[in-house]
């Protein structure tokens, strides 16, 4: 027996702990923020022990541990900040000064001037080039509009790749109606989360579908037109809102056409009074004032770039994403989710999918808008992630295209030779008798 390895090794316990997870102090001096870019693998959990110190315009309150994984973001001390973290793999910390804290706080001050002065709150658009801070900056005018008064902005969400509140390829309008979750790059939980520590938020989502604009243009203006349409509707019949204003974000500036035309009708149609551009190249500047300026008039902001913007790449947007359906369907740490796996009978289904994703080129531009059926084989479902319409299941691909979205689903399994599948859903019972859109989006467990 004294031959078989392990057997007279000793049997003291795996050393679990290293200098890599032990708790470590880190002192933020006003005005600086620290850094903090996290590999996918790694978790990090910060406490802070006093000062004010804040992630994205939310205030991490003292002496509660808060946990981050798979994101990049900042921690801006507001004032001298100590604060203690510990990481599962080794990280080492940067400080660093942040040059345009002030123009963010001259912005927010002039956004709030509006609201007191008038019963209509300001409609301000959120332009600049990929890795500017235009998210990050809305995340934070959303922060701040909350923070000393009872005010309930709208935040629209117009890039299908991002993931704010909903599943990627969507374009969403939120009431932001109490804190933003620190701890979550996708902002926070929805209605659709069940029990949330926080007020948890209600979108309004038009589904897209793809991560492009570009793949659809036709189809992503027609679905601003009906998410614009919601706005308003929900402007109109709420003074808190009107009197809060909008804040929205938008896809990157190489997204639209070259002499911007797509950005013109979004202003027209969402009735934006205030354009904020973070851009550093003049000639980019100058081309997007000449073409915004006889709307608005002077109501347009140039900003720098963001001194807390961290570059990001293709890998890390599909993380987020990844993360963002996972979250959708099971919850997170803090709220864990039991989703329900429904069998359905091929009859009992019917998917619709936009001509990009049905591999028809034939379309001109007036069929860019037209929903085509989708045969149910497992090389275009399994995986699938679908949207699924209040639009009765019987119901004209024109009526489909209209509808409002009830969920999403995942297409798990696809059984030819039975002729089922199975989808799961947020929610126990049934698959619902209504028509679902088929998305680019995938997710394999």
């Amino acid at each position: 027996m004294s031959l078989l390895p392990g057997i007279n090794e000793a049997t003291e316990p795996l050393e679990l702990v290293n200098d890599s997870n032990e708790v470590h102090s880190l002192a933020i001096p006003i005005g600086s923020q620290w850094k903090v870019d996290l590999p996918s693998d790694f978790k990090l959990a910060i406490t802070i022990k006093s000062g004010i110190a804040e992630v994205l315009g939310t205030e991490l309150a003292n002496d509660t541990e808060y946990h981050f994984q798979n994101w990049k973001f900042t921690v801006f001390a507001v004032e001298d900040v100590e604060l203690s973290w510990k990481c599962t793999q080794s990280l080492q910390p940067k400080i660093e000064s942040n040059n345009t804290a002030s123009q963010i706080y001259n912005l927010h001050f002039a956004l709030e001037k509006v609201r007191n002065s008038s019963f209509y709150g300001p409609k301000v658009l959120i332009i600049g080039e990929r890795n500017s801070g235009k998210t990050s900056l809305c995340r934070i005018l959303s922060s701040y509009t909350i923070k000393f008064k009872s005010y309930q902005p709208l935040l629209i969400n117009l890039d299908p790749n991002e993931s704010i509140f909903s599943p990627p390829g969507c374009l969403t309008a939120t009431p932001i109606s109490d804190l933003l979750d620190p701890q979550s790059p996708s902002w926070g939980q929805s209605m659709t989360s069940g029990a949330t520590a926080l007020h948890s938020k209600q979108p309004y989502v038009e589904n897209f579908g793809m991560e492009k604009i570009s793949s659809n243009k036709q189809r992503y203006m027609s679905n601003i037109e009906q998410l614009a349409s919601a706005v308003n509707k929900r402007i109109t019949s709420d003074a808190l809102v009107q009197r809060s204003g909008c804040i929205i974000d938008s896809p990157s500036l190489d997204q639209y056409d070259d002499n911007l035309d797509d950005l013109e009708q979004i202003i027209q149609r969402l009735n934006v009074n205030m354009v904020v551009i973070i851009c550093d190249d003049d000639g980019l500047y100058q081309k997007v004032n000449n073409r915004v300026k006889p709307i608005i008039g002077d109501l347009m902001i140039r900003l720098p770039k963001l001194s807390g913007v961290i570059e990001t790449d293709d890998v890390y947007k599909r993380s987020l994403q990844r993360s963002a359906i996972r979250e959708y369907f099971y919850g997170n740490i803090q709220t864990v989710l039991s989703p329900f796996t429904a069998g359905v009978d091929y009859n009992e289904l019917t998917i619709w999918a936009p001509r990009d994703l049905t591999y028809d080129t034939s379309a001109g531009k007036d069929e860019a808008l037209e929903l085509l059926p989708v045969t149910l084989e497992a090389s275009t479902l399994q995986h699938a992630i679908i949207a699924i319409t209040y639009a009765d299941k019987n119901a004209n691909k024109e009526e489909v295209s209209k509808a409002s979205i009830m969920g999403f689903g995942l297409i798990t399994e696809v059984n030819e030779k039975r002729q089922k599948m199975r989808i799961l859903l947020p929610v126990p019972g049934r698959f619902p008798h209504n028509a679902a859109i088929l998305t680019s989006s995938r997710y394999l467990e």
